[in-house]
């Protein structure tokens, strides 16, 4: 059993449910990329960018000659199982999307000023504003690599600098919410004649924005040749506050400090041969810094995690009007072996996609193009067995105890997402360029 938000006593589950639904406009903060980013397996940092792949690369918002505005839905399915040995699965897949949004433009005025762009994105979740899911135990199986990441609302702003016709600059920052929940818990005697109903809880909410800086550069000293470089820090919320339980006389005011982390600070190179009508190619190399990954309670889980190197790579075929895309992605899991206290669900993966894009542009001279794909992301089956000296609630020396571990003496899982989305992008004013 598991607590969004754990509170000592009387509230056990807390989510901010939104409005509206998920997505990450284009914005590379969950699983909602642009349908042109995902049908490359995300390998987009050195390509032509546009308002689409501003967190991949911010300097690929340079590229943009005329306002566009970009709207974009994806539908997800994770399939996840949990088996401890000798013992039947669990199942924790479930169905989630979402819906995004992306504008960028040039600014007006003089060259100079024509060379510098901006550009924002959103991502809000489509059951969420946010949601920390926090387990009750440490032991408590969990994923920190598909469980929570696409559960929280996002956003961006970013700026970038064409210097040359072969050198762009862009920086930017990401908007993630953290949680504030004062509580106050009080025993009003004569309130009522049940018990129960005599205790008041009083819950105030409300949302701290924090911002994680990235910035990014792109070079094409060839034409058909282009390389990166990218880095951005990692996202992460909070669920904080206090909870003041009252009863007569006695007070206590216990405080409430959950952390959720969503991704890694990352590093990319990148590459890419060929652009514009024909076929290209691009690859890029990812460092995700997960040692730095904390528990949900802000402690170091035990074993550390391991950083972990990605290697993207996207193939296109791209004519007048129409464009055909695959992708690959190979995601060597940071989770090391789980021997002791923790069973996080996670393995090694791989990724294929698929999409393409219409130009109506070119097509029937209307101001708008439409991008699709599919995407499969294949986990390797995890296998684990605990190491009883490791456990902190087993004693080698005393035959006979039991063992209390949720993942004792070994387990195995499974996580699979497939993805489809769309991406409208429309093009708001006449092309010009500096």
């Amino acid at each position: 059993m598991r607590a969004r938000f754990l509170v000592p006593t009387a509230v056990a589950v807390l989510e901010i449910s939104s409005w509206t639904s998920s997505a990450r406009a284009d914005a590379g903060m969950a699983f909602s990329e642009s349908s042109r980013a995902a049908a490359l397996g995300d390998a987009v940092s050195a390509r032509p960018g546009d308002a689409t792949t501003m967190l991949e690369n911010p300097a690929g918002l340079a590229d943009l000659r005329e306002p566009v505005v970009v709207l974009g839905g994806h539908a997800d399915h994770l399939s996840q199982w949990y088996a401890r040995a000798g013992e039947p699965r669990e199942d924790s897949s479930r169905t989630f999307g979402g819906f995004s949004f992306a504008a960028g433009t040039p600014l007006p005025g003089p060259t100079f000023l024509k060379r510098i762009r901006v550009g924002l994105a959103l991502d809000v979740p489509a059951a969420y504003i946010l949601r920390v899911d926090v387990p009750v135990r440490y032991d408590t199986p969990q994923s920190p690599l598909y469980d929570g990441r696409p559960d929280r609302m996002s956003g961006l702003g970013a700026i970038a600098f064409e210097a040359t016709k072969w050198l762009n600059f862009g920086a930017g920052v990401a908007i993630t919410p953290s949680l504030d929940t004062p509580t106050d818990v009080q025993y009003v005697a004569g309130r009522d004649k049940s018990v129960d109903k005599s205790v008041e809880v009083r819950l105030d909410r409300s949302l701290d924005m924090s911002v994680a800086p990235f910035i990014g550069m792109r070079a094409e000293p060839l034409p058909d040749l282009g390389v990166a470089v990218a880095y951005r820090t990692a996202q992460f919320s909070r669920a904080q506050g206090s909870q003041r339980t009252t009863a007569g006389g006695i007070v206590a005011d216990d405080p409430i400090d959950f952390y959720e982390f969503w991704d890694p600070a990352m590093l990319t190179f990148g590459a890419r041969l060929g652009r514009g009508h024909g076929w290209s190619l691009s690859t890029d190399l990812v460092w995700n810094r997960w040692s730095n990954f904390k528990t949900g309670f802000d402690t170091d889980p035990s074993p550390v995690f391991h950083d972990a190197v990605t290697l993207k790579s996207g193939v296109e075929y791209a004519k007048k009007f129409w464009a055909l895309r695959g992708g690959f992605a190979f995601d060597p899991s940071p989770i090391p072996e789980q021997t002791s206290d923790t069973n996080y669900v996670g393995a090694d993966a791989v990724s294929l996609s698929l999409g393409g894009g219409l130009d109506f542009r070119r097509l029937i001279h209307m101001p708008f193009s439409i991008d699709g794909h599919l995407r499969g992301r294949f986990g390797a089956k995890q296998t684990a067995h605990k190491d009883v000296n490791e456990l902190s609630d087993a004693d080698a020396d005393a035959p006979g105890k039991q063992i209390g571990n949720l993942g004792f003496p070994g387990f195995s899982s499974r996580s699979t997402i497939v993805q489809a989305g769309l991406t409208l992008t429309i093009f708001v004013g006449k092309e010009h360029a500096p």
